[in-house]
């Protein structure tokens, strides 16, 4: 597969980094092997009668990290082996391999990310193509910078771009290959030691792999956030985008030719606009034994729809530690994703998916974890009058090596 510019940009940054300082410092990798055994009520997400299924899998994470003085790279591998066939269920297997180099100054930081990835679509968001759920490859690539001005101003940039391929659909395809760029320039004062205040302004450039359809945004926000207290902090972002949508397509006519009339195949290119606010606000409790945090949102993100789509989001999480050992973590989160028509007279795409989780962990050994989970996921796309839903548990065995120096 060839790499996008932006991500081969990042991609070699890291590598650069990387090698330019692979003489002083230490390597170490701490690796993690798991088995989960799941059972699914609806793994695949859809709307026929289905039966349950019992699955098993391999889990493995190598995380792999290289540290010097001002610098580190990291590696993360992981990987999802089981017997579920293809990548339209749930439980399917995955590949995830992500690099990442940062070197730190007295004031900046820089650094450079890129991530490789095959899994299914309904991975991300549930997202259905079509009846089901799809494999998906995916490209990543990151670029940031940050530095201090001074003890109160800093100035930071962010460079990401992402390249998206969806298997073929079993019906009426509903997503798209796409790439997208966004680029991110910010500033922020710190007010005080509770207090501090952010401006940022956002440009995306997303484009269907095809050229059919394009969305170039634009959005402008400002932020603060607050310390109440040494438990409680919240912070609220919001402000204005706009995104340029345009769709190029055929349409046959009759045309009058010099020997009459004939069939003619014209272009028609038809553009629209999205205007919407968009705004970011949470709040979190930092105790010693319970986490809280509500976050609520709404942005323009790209999910392989024709355009960006609106999101919508609103989550709650809590955690709570009965020992150093033992733990109990919960969480109920609603998305709702809407997407323009391609064509005047055409529906719009809307899409409603609600998450519930339910998970324990407890620390057998200083090595070993044993994890209990259940969750609840509710897909309805009310565009297209389709309400699928998935019950599941989960009991997964985890061993945690030593760190391996090298």
């Amino acid at each position: 597969m060839i790499l996008p510019g932006s991500v081969r940009l990042c991609l070699l940054g890291a590598a650069m980094l990387a090698s330019s300082r692979s003489n002083a410092g230490v390597w170490g990798m701490q690796p993690t092997i798991g088995v989960i055994g799941d059972y699914n009520t609806n793994a695949a997400l859809i709307n026929v009668p289905n039966t349950a299924e019992v699955g098993a899998a391999l889990l493995l994470d190598a995380p792999t990290v290289y540290t010097a003085d001002a610098f580190s790279f990291t590696v993360l591998p992981s990987f999802r082996i089981s017997n579920a066939q293809g990548y339209s269920t749930v439980d399917s297997d995955y590949s995830h391999m992500n690099v990442k180099s940062e070197w730190d100054s007295e004031r900046s930081t820089f650094t450079a990310s890129a991530g490789v990835a095959r899994d299914s679509s309904l991975y991300y968001q549930y997202t259905l193509n079509g009846p089901g759920g799809v494999e998906r490859n995916s490209l990543l690539g990151d670029v940031a910078w940050q530095r201090y001005l001074s003890e109160r101003v800093e100035l930071s940039a962010d460079l990401n771009s992402q390249h998206v391929r969806y298997g073929e659909a079993a019906g009426a395809p509903t997503l798209t290959d796409y790439k997208y760029t966004s680029f991110t320039p910010t500033v922020a004062w710190t007010n005080s030691e509770r207090d501090k205040l952010t401006a940022s302004v956002n440009f995306g450039l997303y484009n269907s792999i095809p050229g059919t359809t394009q969305s170039k945004s634009a959005s402008l926000q400002f932020g603060y956030s607050h310390q109440l207290q040494e438990l409680w902090s919240w912070s609220a972002t919001g402000g204005y985008s706009r995104a340029l949508n345009r769709v190029n397509y055929s349409v046959v006519e009759i045309v009058d030719t010099d020997t009459g009339p004939a069939f003619a195949i014209v272009p028609v290119r038809v553009e629209s606009t999205q205007n919407s606010t968009v705004f970011l606000g949470t709040v979190t409790h930092q105790g010693a034994r319970l986490t809280l945090s509500a976050t609520a949102s709404r942005n323009l993100v790209p999910t392989g729809l024709a355009y960006l789509s609106t999101q919508e989001s609103v989550a709650l999480n809590a955690s709570f530690a009965f020992s150093p050992r033992w733990s109990l973590t919960s969480g109920v989160a609603e998305t709702k994703i809407e997407n323009p028509a391609q064509q005047q007279g055409a529906p719009d795409y809307s899409a409603r998916v609600t998450v519930v989780t339910l998970q324990t962990s407890w620390q057998w050994t200083e090595h070993w974890t044993v994890t209990a989970s259940a969750g609840y996921v509710l897909n309805d796309v009310t565009s297209s009058n389709v309400n699928v839903s998935n019950n599941s548990v989960s009991l997964q065995l985890s061993r945690q090596f030593n760190r391996i120096a090298f």
